[in-house]
């Protein structure tokens, strides 16, 4: 019993070191000012879990990309789920919804503001 608990403690406490290093890892390469990250999530048909993949998603973004954003995107899905996504649109700050069709305009027009934004904070005067 007394080696489980040695054998436990070992590999959790590599675990720890290896997480340590990533985590300092992240931090030394993490640029200046990053633009902000667009996750796309396309839908189509009946998605019976698009709740809980959203907000899964969603919960990740906030920990790992708090100024991203996430785009449900429209691919020919039926009612409950679009109706599910714009409920959530409404709970979730960062979550869009867009038809397949926009989502190019979509992307490109959110994509040159979000860039000023990027270039305006490097010297303060967007140059």
């Amino acid at each position: 019993m007394e080696f489980v608990a040695k054998l436990l403690l070992v590999f959790f406490l590599v675990m720890g070191l290896v997480e340590t290093c990533r985590l300092l890892l992240f931090w030394l390469l993490r640029p200046e000012k990053a633009a902000p990250t667009v996750q796309v999530v396309p839908l189509s048909g009946h998605v019976e879990n698009a709740e809980y993949l959203l907000r899964g998603i969603a919960e990740k973004m906030r920990w790992e990309k708090p100024d991203g954003r996430l785009v449900c995107v429209d691919g020919g899905m039926d009612w409950e789920t679009r109706e599910i996504c714009l409920h959530l649109q409404r709970e979730i700050p960062f979550l869009e919804f867009c038809r397949a069709e926009e989502l190019g305009e979509w992307l490109f027009s959110k994509r040159e503001t979000d860039w000023d934004e990027v270039n305006e904070g490097e010297d303060g005067d967007g140059n």
